[in-house]
């Protein structure tokens, strides 16, 4: 059976001080989930955890107390609406989420690839592919060494921009296939989820192949997948779900393959 497009697991409120759009609120965000017939929805600001000690200077106001301030969320009887998070690594591969917090989360959302933080996530700034493909597979290695509890973990847009800005795709196609399989083996093996975000595979012809082939290598590897918006602003939300349904299409995927959260 196809992949049902029935949820959208990385969205952004008012809480992420990136995100700029006032009507960009839960409110919001649930109105868009049924009107796209979603049987679930997830909140997931960004996040770090005034209990984990970082060198990397964070920004302070998104710790817990902030994230948490949208509880209770809204809840319908067509959707669920559930309580994440996105949080980083910092240049150490420190993650910021402590182990106490896990709990407090339906979902958390780790991105291996905001290599553009110098400073944060990386020590200093990345100019060539060569760096950018080092820390691409580095970070995606920290990650899946850890003690946590993959079953409740995604790992965001592993195509994205941020890697290098115009030359990501440069840096993707120094990553040997055999680093793919044996990095996406492993992810399969811990039960992370992977995520299809529409803005990361919005793709021309020519960066079609190179922008897919982690996504076919996780398929191969029995990687499972979730959706994601990763809308900070309500525009976003628009056309979100048809593009959802192309990268279904582009990688013909079944609901075998479906990322599926543990139920409460």
């Amino acid at each position: 059976m196809r992949y049902i497009a029935d949820h959208d697991f990385h969205i952004h409120s008012t809480v992420s001080s990136c995100c700029h759009d006032a009507a960009q609120t839960p409110e919001t965000i649930l109105k868009y989930a049924k009107k796209n017939g979603y049987s679930k929805v997830c909140l997931t600001n960004h996040f770090w955890d005034e209990n984990v000690s970082s060198e990397a200077e964070w920004i302070e106001e998104h710790n817990y107390s902030r994230v948490s301030s949208v509880l209770p969320l809204l809840q319908d009887d067509q959707v669920a609406f559930l309580f994440g998070c996105e949080t980083d690594m910092d240049f150490n591969n420190v993650l910021g989420v402590s182990r106490e917090r896990f709990d407090c989360f339906d979902f958390i959302i780790v991105s291996t690839t905001h290599l553009h933080l110098s400073g944060h996530t990386v020590r200093n700034e990345i100019t060539s592919p060569a760096q950018a493909a080092f820390h691409w597979t580095d970070k995606l290695e920290n990650l899946l060494c850890k003690d946590i509890p993959f079953h409740k973990i995604g790992i965001a847009h592993l195509t994205t921009g941020h890697i290098l800005k115009s030359r990501t795709t440069e840096a993707l196609s120094l990553i040997p296939d055999a680093t793919m399989y044996d990095l996406f083996k492993e992810c399969a093996r811990k039960g992370a989820g992977i995520e299809l975000n529409v803005k990361t595979i919005n793709m021309n012809e020519a960066e079609k192949e190179i922008l897919l082939r982690p996504y076919f290598i996780a398929k191969e590897c029995s990687c499972k997948f979730y959706l994601g918006s990763d809308a900070h602003k309500t525009s976003a939300l628009d056309g979100a779900k048809e593009n959802f349904e192309d990268v279904i299409d582009k990688l013909n995927l079944q609901e075998s393959d479906k990322f599926l959260l543990p139920t409460k």
